[in-house]
């Protein structure tokens, strides 16, 4: 399951709209079990009858049970509606946002997380569509959407109905099912029951496709996006809409501290490129298109072309220099080139790359050796520049003499009682 839930910041509180049902169950206990800071916020319509009061239950029961901070708010809806001249449907959902918006200011809390999932995007799609709408309806539902100076984050929006029913069932956790949701009245609930599964059997995929195109227009339309941006970025490198979704949710809760865009920054194809986009301070992370692997490397985006692996492609030069020869500090500092005892090898000097487990003795460490990868991690080498990293070792020993571009082994320096120098250029 593909969800933006490890994106959120594990300081802020995020209230969490629990009705009862199956989605907003997953939701909560998604949400503890990544460590988050939450309280369930839960609303009595009281339209239901005992149901009503059977969905405050259980939502009582399970906070109870998983340690979950809840307020319940009553509401006299019916009465509301007929008061303000609104839909019985149009006024919950005033009713429940505005009290939301009270208990987020109150509480400080970050935002409020609300449990519509990939299914519920397709429907909405649909039910636009049917009534006649723009590109904004067909935009659907946002991840993240900012209504009346209340932050709503949705982040099951990538996650299908029956992922959440799977996630339950192997959580062993039960819910309770809204019986309105069967009834045919409801716009919704006829393509829901009706519409959809006669589209499923055109195509099988109708609900990643259909979410698919808001997400697509949402792009077009909300070009200001950091999500948006990511897309830009890294969909002409290959990079597929679940892979740029998951990598975005990897980003720094979604906000750009840097000033300029990956769109305009110049690189080489063959160089890495870091991305001003900032991400969570976690390393190894990495993403594969056909051409090109992104890594997120110490809160930082590392984008490079795929190489293909061949060791022939760089050579050892070794050249003997004459007796005399005076080596200056430029020619240490030229880190192109190693210079080092002649007699201290035993074997040829070949080529590698770095494997794990290798060991050398840093220049200037008087005893023992370093893990290379250690001494790398130190430089604040990235993942990327460590699986490219080449050592010129000696044959007989296979102790490494050089780690290309970077250090020399301390054992193979040149010292006063050197007699024949060499030195290394890798190309």
């Amino acid at each position: 399951m593909t969800s933006i839930i490890h994106a959120l910041s594990p300081d802020k509180l995020y209230l969490i709209a629990l009705s009862g049902g199956a989605d907003s169950v997953a939701l909560a206990l998604m949400m503890k079990e990544q460590g988050l800071k939450v309280r369930a916020l839960h609303c009595n319509f009281h339209l239901r009858g005992g149901e009503s009061d059977r969905d405050e239950r259980f939502v009582r029961d399970f906070c109870q049970k998983h340690d979950i901070p809840l307020e319940v708010c009553h509401f006299d809806t019916l009465a509301s509606a007929h008061l303000h001249k609104t839909s019985i449907e149009m006024e919950a959902r005033d009713l429940r946002y505005q009290w939301f918006a009270q208990r987020v200011q109150a509480l400080d809390a970050e935002a409020v997380c609300v449990a519509h999932h990939k299914d519920d995007q397709a429907e909405t799609l649909l039910l636009n569509l049917i009534r006649g709408t723009g590109l904004k309806g067909l935009a659907a539902m946002h991840p993240e959407r900012i209504v009346n100076g209340l932050r709503i984050i949705r982040p099951l929006l990538d996650i299908t109905k029956e992922e959440i029913l799977q996630y339950l069932a192997r959580m062993r956790q039960g819910y309770v099912t809204d019986s309105t949701n069967l009834e045919r009245d409801a716009l919704r609930n006829r393509i829901r029951l009706d519409l959809m599964p006669m589209l499923r059997q055109l195509n099988p995929n109708i609900t990643d496709c259909l979410a698919r195109t808001a997400h697509n227009v949402r792009m077009e339309l909300d070009t200001d996006s950091e999500e948006s941006r990511y897309h830009r970025w890294l969909a002409p490198y290959g990079f597929s809409r679940s892979q740029i979704l998951d990598i975005y949710a990897h980003s720094s809760n979604g906000k750009q501290t840097a000033h300029r865009s990956p769109l305009t920054a110049h690189h080489s194809p063959l160089t890495a490129h870091r991305s001003p986009f900032t991400a969570h301070r976690s390393s190894g992370l990495t993403w594969h298109s056909a051409t090109h692997t992104l890594l997120l490397d110490r809160g930082e985006w590392i984008l490079q072309e795929n190489k293909a692996s061949d060791n022939t492609a760089s050579q050892l030069h070794i050249d003997e220099l004459p007796t005399g020869t005076v080596l200056t500090t430029q020619d240490f500092l030229n880190q192109t080139q190693a210079f080092i005892d002649a007699d201290s090898i035993k074997g040829a000097l070949v080529l590698r790359p770095m494997r794990q487990g290798d060991r050398f003795r840093p220049y200037g460490m008087k005893k023992g050796t370093k893990l290379l990868s250690d001494f790398l991690t130190d430089r604040k080498v990235s993942l990327l520049d460590k699986q490219a990293q080449l050592v010129a070792v000696d044959s007989a020993t296979d102790d490494i003499i050089w780690v290309v571009g970077r250090e020399i082994d301390h054992r193979y320096r040149i010292t006063p009682t050197t007699n024949r120098i060499l030195r290394l250029i890798c190309s």
